[in-house]
């Protein structure tokens, strides 16, 4: 690490994963304040109108906004199940012209060279190689935090809307908590998937190439902000 840099390397190495985790460990705390609000106590649900459940009690209000809550769910999970599919081939194919436009800047050499100032620099196969499993992972963390995000947005709404009738301000704080789960989880599932990813490629593969390293590392970036 640089000399310059007011961080050890040690705290550096604690400080990221543990902020990680406390952000998940947040997301799930505020998950489960959402899911304090019940939406309905069983399984059969209710079929009559949610305007005619609005004129009776809250039990029937609950149990169509229940319904209505399931039918979204599916419809959500229908589509990002049709979507992803196309997004596998897409990655697939994305992935290899990756490989190949990087690989081949020097023919896919496998030894490593110098530069002018005696920096080791990795060979092209190397550059290729983990360039493309970086956008691999930055694709598949976008995909589950999509997936993640669609969940707890299904899973809010209705509780959102039961919230309502008790006033603008429980409502405010459901709809508040369940976006900032979305948050907190995209974010620190990013980071440690981001911070794993160096660390790892920094010990096995990439030495003192701290260029190289990094034009890898960019590779996640694209992955996950081609499917955003």
């Amino acid at each position: 690490m640089d000399s310059d840099s007011p961080f050890s390397p040690a705290f550096v190495s604690v400080f990221v994963p543990g902020s990680t985790f406390l952000a998940v460990a947040f997301a799930a705390f505020l998950w489960y304040r959402v899911s304090l609000v019940k939406v309905r106590d069983d399984e059969e649900g209710t079929s009559e109108s949610l305007l005619e459940a609005g004129t009776g009690s809250n039990a029937s209000v609950a149990a169509k906004v229940a319904d209505i809550q399931d039918a979204i769910t599916d419809g959500a999970v229908g589509f990002l199940a049709t979507e992803y599919k196309y997004i596998f081939y897409f990655m697939a194919a994305f992935s290899a012209v990756i490989f190949v436009l990087l690989g081949s800047q020097d023919g896919f050499k496998t030894k490593y060279t110098t530069d002018v100032d005696g920096r080791p620099q990795a060979p092209g196969l190397f550059i290729a190689l983990f360039s493309t499993i970086s956008f691999i992972l930055g694709a598949t963390t976008s995909s589950l935090s999509g997936y993640l995000g669609m969940m707890i947005a299904t899973y809010a709404n209705g509780r959102t809307a039961l919230e309502a009738r008790k006033g603008v301000a429980p409502a405010f704080m459901t709809a508040f908590r369940s976006g900032a789960v979305m948050g907190f989880l995209l974010s620190g599932l990013g980071l440690l998937i981001l911070f794993t990813a160096v660390v790892l490629f920094k010990m096995f593969y990439f030495k003192d190439d701290w260029a190289g390293l990094y034009e890898c590392i960019t590779g996640y970036g694209l992955g996950g902000a081609t499917l955003a």
